[in-house]
């Protein structure tokens, strides 16, 4: 069993957060707590395989506890266990207090059980395959009055400085947090994703790899460039609604893989170059001259504009089961001379692009994508780099989605849960082009973590 304490910290944004409407109150803080302006409900989330325990302070003289719309318990104690949970299950509550019979207050707990020790899924052999259910990292989320309050928990730590940034719908809201963040800056009807980054030292096996590589260049790593190239980011997302609104996508010239259906979830994944053209030599060493890749000159969209890769998986829950269905595209490669001028263009292999059933059943689907995609052609026999992205998803039929893999950082990566023939989208991440250096090997990549409900 894990139980998780920890002392909020953070920026002026975080403090300025916190004494925004409580400054009336001394509260203790705790990992999982939820805090209302004004209010006083609080609750810790104690989680293990099996069980989960909320345990509340007690701020009425009767309580209910619901989970999707149902209660669960109802009774005069601050404390409940949800007992004979599956390992690395997501749960939701909504804890109530009433007091002389009337209600007082409401928090909403998202939150999910601890990985099973030893997991096996069928069908998925390969150690390196990243499996969502066996990831200990996740985000649980409280709120209370339009304060939301997010825990980060699992074995984290900041190699670099100790410092975790926090990100809200791509913009850094904070670079000095704790794995406790406050948020009162959100409003009701409205979805908002927030990025926890955790920065991990390579290995030293590694560091001398990029060490070798930067010499093989003639190049020497400076100082500022320590953080980009010794150390490897560790992404954790969460989509949150507050409450549930959906959100609108594009859906111009643009089709799912499969057809209409009462109770299904897609995941799209989408690489691009957002320039019009790139220098071929800074995607293919030792390239001669000012010749030219052509780009997709856009920015992150569900499914407007270009990209070099885009793959797509829909998990169909039915009432005896669940099956996926996997497209896969790449574009043409297209090169052009230094001054814009059409060359040739050639398309590029999708056999590298691969789609692996895991576990899956009435109420969940598992599967792994994996993506090794280069340019189109190579007339020079020279190190030509490639694509790479692994994602492991589990998509459950109520909705919920969680994802975690690693990807380049390089070209800009996009990824998005759907609901196909509605409107319902959420944004899972979106990543611009750090530079097309870290298409090489020796250049660290990002891990993610992904949460979310639809």
């Amino acid at each position: 069993m894990l139980i998780y304490t920890s002392n909020v910290k953070g920026g002026d944004f975080l403090n300025k957060k916190v004494l925004v409407g409580l400054t009336s109150l001394a509260l203790v803080f705790s990992a999982q707590t939820a805090f209302a302006k004004g209010g006083e409900l609080e609750t810790e989330i104690i989680s293990n395989e099996n069980t989960i325990t909320l345990d509340w302070n007690g701020t009425g003289d009767k309580y209910e506890v619901y989970s999707d719309g149902k209660l669960l318990w109802k009774g005069t104690e601050s404390k409940y266990v949800h007992k004979n949970l599956k390992p690395r299950s997501p749960q939701e509550y909504d804890i109530v207090s009433y007091e002389n019979g009337k209600r007082k207050e409401m928090v909403s707990v998202d939150t999910t059980t601890l990985p099973e020790q030893r997991i096996s899924t069928q069908d998925v052999s390969d150690e390196d395959m990243p499996d969502p259910l066996k990831t200990e990292e996740h985000i649980d989320s409280t709120i209370n009055d339009n304060v939301l309050t997010l825990k980060l928990r699992g074995k984290i730590q900041d190699d670099f400085d100790g410092k975790i940034e926090v990100y809200k719908d791509d913009e850094l809201i904070d670079n000095n947090a704790g794995t406790t963040f406050v948020d009162d800056e959100v409003e009701s009807g409205k979805t908002y994703v927030y990025k926890f980054v955790v920065m991990k030292k390579l290995s030293p096996a590694e560091i001398e790899k990029v060490n070798e590589e930067f010499e093989n260049r003639g190049q020497k790593l400076s100082f500022n460039q320590v953080k980009d190239y010794y150390y490897r980011p560790y992404e954790y997302i969460k989509a949150v609604k507050i409450p549930e609104k959906n959100e609108k996508m594009n859906s111009l010239a643009w089709e799912p893989p499969v057809g209409p259906h009462s109770n299904q979830i897609g995941i799209k994944y989408r690489t691009f170059i957002p320039t019009k053209y790139a220098p071929a030599k800074s995607i293919i060493t030792g390239w001669i001259g000012q010749d030219k890749f052509g780009g997709d000159n856009r920015s992150f969209s569900f499914s407007g504009g270009s990209h070099r890769t885009q793959t797509e998986a829909v998990a169909r829950f039915t009432s005896s089961g669940s099956t996926t269905y996997f497209k896969k595209n790449v574009n043409y490669t297209k090169l052009y001379d230094k001054n814009g001028k059409f060359k040739k263009q050639r398309k590029p292999t999708d056999k590298n692009i691969t789609f692996t059933q895991g576990k899956k059943d009435k109420s969940m689907d598992y599967f792994v994508i994996k993506h090794d995609a280069k340019v189109g052609f190579n007339d020079f026999g020279l190190a030509t780099p490639s694509i790479d992205y692994t994602a492991g998803v589990v998509a459950y039929k109520n909705g919920r989605v969680t994802v975690s893999g690693t990807r380049d950082q390089a070209p800009s990566h996009e990824m998005y849960a759907y609901i196909p023939y509605s409107d319902v989208m959420v944004t899972l991440f979106r990543a611009s082009n750090k530079g097309f250096n870290y298409l090489f090997p020796p250049m660290p990549s990002a891990k993610m973590s992904i949460n979310i409900r639809l």
